[in-house]
């Protein structure tokens, strides 16, 4: 997976940080404070359990949620394939259980053939101990031309027993492939229940998807174009017509968003094209109109980050405190790049 280069847990006190000041569009049934204040505190490397993502911590942002029971937490280590851990947080996740991948690659040739990447789970909206809806990063590798490229594009898999094992559902974003090998395609990064309007919210590279199925099945999902989600998924052009949703751009790589509990908004953290040092915030009442977007932080030039994400409770619900979490190389321990988590505490002033 390339990209830029083309937690349930007793919170630490907060460190001294820089603070960013988010300035919020209120909407009329929504109004929201006229400032964000954002604090980070230090970074802390966390501990990841022996498995066999050597190359990377993550190779994507990944799932973390409590499990059926609400006594643990899931959590998941990807690179292609999907290993699971749980434990008490983020960093005292135990063994990966079972000992082998819960999802993996699809047959040669399919839409996921060359890898599947677990970015974001959620239980069923109805149902806290019910099916968990996975989404994935799909790769297929295999070209007409017989020569390698890299086709992207997003899936569905299902999982009824805490994540062990998964269903896969099939292809719910994308464009058709091309014969000859290219690197493309169209993808969500991140996937959250809109309970509001009753429909699955997805964000990829700026451009928005929804489907209004409680199943997010394939076949349902459409695309934002002219201020509708109207555009149906997967497409059935190479180039469909779709748009960035308001306030968003298509020069964002990565992307991840939470609903934020004590705002009472959506959050997403981001990352432009070719910019492995600075992470971006914004800010949504509706998922689909975002405030503008502020720089939440950067690195020094002696150190590079990717797939920034926010985990509160769960990767997709987080409230005041919470832990901000990021790849970042070169790194301290065995592995190509270490996983980094740092708490983010947000504060209002205004009205």
């Amino acid at each position: 997976m390339r990209v830029n280069s083309r937690p349930r847990r007793a919170l630490p006190l907060l460190a001294a940080a820089a603070t960013l000041l988010a300035p919020v569009t209120a909407s009329a049934s929504d109004p929201a404070p006229a400032v964000i204040a954002t604090t980070l505190g230090t970074p802390q490397v966390v501990p990841v359990p022996s498995n066999p993502v050597n190359w990377y911590a993550n190779d994507s942002t990944f799932p973390y949620l409590p499990n059926a029971q609400g006594t643990t937490n899931i959590t998941f280590w990807v690179d292609g394939a999907n290993y699971r851990s749980t434990g008490q947080s983020l960093d005292t996740m135990g063994p990966i259980n079972p000992t082998k991948a819960v999802l993996g690659s699809g047959t040669s040739g399919s839409f996921d053939g060359n890898g599947a990447w677990l970015s974001s789970a959620q239980r069923d909206p109805n149902n806290s101990a019910g099916v968990i809806y996975g989404f994935y990063h799909a790769e297929d590798h295999v070209f007409a031309d017989g020569s390698y490229g890299e086709w992207n594009s997003t899936g569905l898999a299902t999982s009824t027993d805490d994540g062990v094992t998964w269903t896969k559902k099939g292809k719910i974003i994308g464009i058709p492939k091309p014969s000859a090998h290219t690197s493309g395609g169209v993808e969500a990064n991140s996937v959250i229940y809109d309970k509001v309007n009753k429909r699955w919210l997805a964000i990829g590279h700026g451009l928005g998807f929804a489907s209004t199925d409680p199943n997010a099945a394939p076949g349902t999902w459409k695309g934002w174009n002219q201020g509708t989600f109207s555009t149906p998924m997967p497409a059935a052009s190479a180039s469909p017509k779709l748009q960035a949703l308001p306030g968003l751009s298509t020069n964002m790589a990565t992307n991840s968003i939470t609903w934020n509990t004590y705002l009472n908004r959506y959050v997403m953290v981001w990352q432009a094209w070719g910019d492995t040092t600075g992470v971006h915030i914004t800010t949504s009442a509706d998922g689909v109109h975002w405030d503008p977007s502020k720089v939440l932080f950067g690195t020094d030039s002696s150190k590079q980050i990717n797939y920034a994400q926010i985990i509160g409770v769960s990767s997709s619900q987080s409230g005041q405190d919470a832990m901000l979490v990021y790849e970042q190389w070169p790194p301290t321990t065995g592995r190509n790049r270490d996983m980094i988590e740092r708490p983010i505490h947000f504060s209002t002033t205004g009205s």
